[in-house]
């Protein structure tokens, strides 16, 4: 029985095997949207700060790689020498990518950590490599170099940079200040054709004045008329009349021109004035710490400069007349950055700057002679715009008087960043969202709680040449920048 039950069974869970039919899926093939090749670059171009994921990028398709290329390329810069020493043989090796190259930046080379010398450095970086590297960088348009290797920076590389860079905008060579660099400068400016000086001294036996008046013979043609930028901050020994009215007038055209640091006089102001284009031209101009040369023809000068938006005489002492003229002349309207800090500032200096600087967004007072803090309450109420302000040594900022100017100040005013004295800074704390990083070195600062903002890195007093930016500046550019 159980086996007639079991094939019982076996008969009705008896099921026939049905043959199934195999069903192939097709894929669904979806458009990828097309995206024309300007909107690729401008978007890639946004990474431009961010070397990896530039690299990255260059590994996604032909498309990605062939605009990535061009940006990876555009500013070429070194820390140590075993990469400067690949780049130097690739780049002669290859026109191709060197051709790429826009600004060429030894700003940051160094051998620091390395325990390596200066003989060391001229072994790597030699004055005929670097030459080969600027002949190969045909479209080269900027280049910067600092201290570090101002023993590699002779007249023949000099020459280079002048007579077969054709495209050369922008020079920085901040902080040159050995008699090596000041004699190759000098020969340069012999080879492109120096500037004759006249002085003409007054034959007049009853005036009592001795002084003599100089006159200036043009250059025939000038060799960088193509050059728009010029740092020469803190290069104190290059001869004036010999060497650096020579070098400006061969720049006609400059737009960005810094002499913060230098040894010149009224010479040189009054030279750019009659000898050259730069009073229609000139954009930004920085004179800090040139001590010889005198308030008014600083105050001459820049009335009649025709576009002028960044002016930076810090630390020379400008009386308050000549900064009445200075106000009042046809940029003040376009001034977005103005640092006169150390001069004879007034409140009535305030009241002209409220008044005729309405594109202001960076203003230093440093030491200013405001008595009183209403002024300053004032004048800020006035100046929406601002987002720095230097008010180091100000009399009239005591711990009480500058609780009361946070206090006061408006929630949606601009302004972001005070500069302001250290004993004064460490006495205060958190007001109205302001606060004091305790890690700065030498200048101090009291910050609005701000994303992105670094509050020692918001005024610089050299100038940009590259238009890095502060962050990819390298350290040495960083300090001159704004550390001192």
């Amino acid at each position: 029985m159980p086996v007639v039950l079991s094939a019982l069974q076996q008969v009705l869970n008896y099921q026939p095997i049905v043959q199934k039919q195999l069903v192939i899926k097709k894929p669904i093939v979806k458009n990828t949207p097309y995206i024309p090749p300007e909107i690729i670059r401008v978007i890639l171009g946004y990474l431009k700060n961010d070397k990896k994921a530039l690299a990255a990028c260059a590994l996604v398709n032909h498309t990605f790689n062939l605009h990535v290329t061009p940006i990876l390329y555009h500013t070429v810069s070194f820390s140590f020498p075993y990469t400067f020493t690949l780049f130097a043989k690739v780049t002669i090796s290859e026109s191709q990518r060197s051709r790429m190259i826009q600004h060429l930046d030894l700003s940051s080379f160094s051998t620091m950590g390395l325990q390596k010398s200066d003989s060391a450095i001229q072994k790597v970086v030699t004055p005929q490599i670097l030459m080969n590297i600027l002949r190969s960088c045909t479209m080269l348009e900027a280049f910067s170099v600092s201290e570090t290797l101002e023993s590699s920076v002779t007249f023949d590389v000099l020459k280079v940079l002048a007579f077969e860079c054709k495209n050369i905008k922008a020079l920085d060579f901040c902080g040159l200040s050995s008699k090596q660099f000041s004699s190759a400068l000098a020969s340069l400016a012999e080879a492109m054709g120096q500037v004759k000086v006249v002085r003409h001294f007054n034959d007049d036996n009853d005036d009592d004045d001795d002084e003599t008046r100089l006159s200036f013979q043009k250059v025939k043609k000038a060799v960088l008329p193509h050059l728009q930028r010029l740092s020469l901050h803190k290069c104190p020994i290059i001869p004036e009349y010999s060497t650096m009215l020579t070098l400006l007038a061969h720049s006609p055209n400059l737009t960005h021109l810094d002499l913060g640091g230098c040894s010149i006089s009224d010479s040189t102001l009054d030279f750019l004035a009659n000898e050259t284009n730069v009073t229609k031209t000139l954009k930004q101009l920085l004179l800090g710490r040139c001590k010889n040369i005198s308030s008014e023809a600083i105050a001459t000068f820049v009335a009649e400069c025709e576009q002028l938006e960044v002016l930076n005489v810090y630390d020379v002492i400008i009386s308050e007349y000549d900064l009445f003229t200075i106000l009042n002349s046809p940029s003040a309207k376009m001034f977005k950055n103005l640092d006169i800090g150390s001069s004879y500032i007034t409140p009535r200096v305030l009241y002209a700057i409220q008044e005729n600087c309405t594109s202001l967004q960076h203003l230093g007072i440093a030491y200013a002679n405001i008595p009183s803090i209403s002024h300053l309450n004032e004048f800020l109420k006035a100046m929406p715009s601002l987002q720095y302000i230097d008010l180091t040594g100000v009399p009239c900022l005591t711990l009480l008087e500058t609780n009361n100017l946070f206090n006061d100040l408006q929630n949606d005013h601009s302004l972001q960043v005070l500069e302001m004295s250290e004993t004064l800074l460490k006495k205060l704390g958190p007001i109205n969202g302001w606060k004091i990083d305790k890690t700065y070195s030498r200048r101090w600062y009291y910050a609005k709680k701000s994303p992105g903002i670094k509050a020692d890195r918001f005024h610089p007093r050299k100038l940009d040449v590259a238009e890095s930016g502060p962050e990819r500046m390298s350290k040495i550019f960083q300090y001159y920048s704004f550390d001192v």
